[in-house]
């Protein structure tokens, strides 16, 4: 069987992670992160860009059905 990269896959791959974490310590103010990392909202905030998502709620149920 063979192995096919999601097309979100292929597109995360055009931002280094290794410059993100970084940039994303340098810019954080606020509390403290509690569950998910800087990458897993940064992520999970352009799926919801890329699917069109309407509200929070959708968000947040789209993350779930993953």
């Amino acid at each position: 069987m063979s192995h096919h990269n999601t097309v979100l896959s292929q597109l995360l791959k055009f931002i280094p992670r290794h410059e993100f974490d970084p940039l994303a310590k340098q810019h954080h103010t606020g509390q403290k992160l509690r569950k998910m990392s800087r990458w897993a909202q940064f992520v999970t905030m352009s799926v919801a860009q890329l699917s069109g998502r309407a509200s929070l709620r959708d968000v947040v149920d789209n993350v779930r059905a993953q």
